[in-house]
């Protein structure tokens, strides 16, 4: 098995499977409602926000391996925060994340392999520096995801 389809699949363990690190997003993402989501502790960032932040970098770095343009028009900011709160708009940001995450994964495991240790057009570091980055992103901002709700639940 390449590297690429290992790391795609790590990626997609994060999301929905059966990580190394034995939490998921979804596991704790999809029993939230919007209010939840949205749910401030003092100076921290909300839930909702984290999602979007994650999803905001799976578009950069999606872009930056297929060497288009990371940051395009219409993109929404990074960490954004939606005046409309409504769990329509919750589940959206869920299937929003589902489908940056599925487009990061096909995006990885369609990397080829020979170029991963090669500088990405544009930067100063090659696609595994940019590939790895993804996944301790995902789990650091999981973490955070599953201490948030804890505190939530624990008041």
């Amino acid at each position: 098995m390449s590297l690429p389809i290992v790391l795609s699949e790590a990626l997609q363990h994060i999301y929905q499977g059966q990580p190394w690190l034995d939490v998921t997003f979804m596991e704790h993402l999809r029993e939230l409602d919007a209010a939840q989501a949205s749910r401030r502790f003092d100076t921290s960032h909300n839930i909702w926000e984290l999602v979007n932040h994650i999803i905001f970098w799976h578009q950069n770095v999606d872009r930056k391996l297929k060497g288009e343009k990371p940051e395009q028009e219409g993109d929404l900011p990074d960490f954004y925060f939606p005046e409309n709160h409504g769990e329509n708009n919750w589940q959206a940001t869920l299937q929003r994340l589902e489908n940056s995450i599925t487009h990061m994964a096909e995006t990885i495991r369609n990397f080829p392999e020979e170029k991963l240790y090669s500088n990405v057009a544009n930067t100063q570091h090659n696609a595994y520096y940019y590939i790895q980055g993804i996944l301790q992103h995902a789990a650091y901002h999981l973490g955070q995801i599953v201490l948030i709700r804890k505190y939530a639940e624990s008041e």
